[in-house]
């Protein structure tokens, strides 16, 4: 079928095809192994994003991308200089 999305081939290899096995038991009117990894993907970004573990991972991964982009933006001793005027 003609589209403009991105497509991706996937080998059978042994562990996709226990995949397989077990999305059949899971969804077993579904008879089309693109269908079946098609809903073994969402389920299983699905389960990643609840995941808090990779949650927390992520989000410092993100951090760490970002640490070190914007050095002007705060001066060395800021968060210092900031808790002096708490105690003000």
């Amino acid at each position: 079928m003609p589209t403009r999305l991105k497509r991706h081939q996937v080998t059978e290899l042994p562990a996709v095809s226990s995949a397989l096995d077990v999305a059949r038991t899971v969804w077993p009117d579904e008879p089309s192994p693109t269908e079946l990894l098609y809903r073994l993907v969402t389920a299983g970004a699905q389960h990643l994003q609840e995941d808090p573990d990779v949650a927390r991972a992520a989000r410092r991964a993100k951090a760490e991308s970002l640490a070190g982009r914007y050095p002007t933006t705060l001066a060395p001793g800021y968060l210092d200089e900031l808790r002096r005027e708490w105690d003000r």
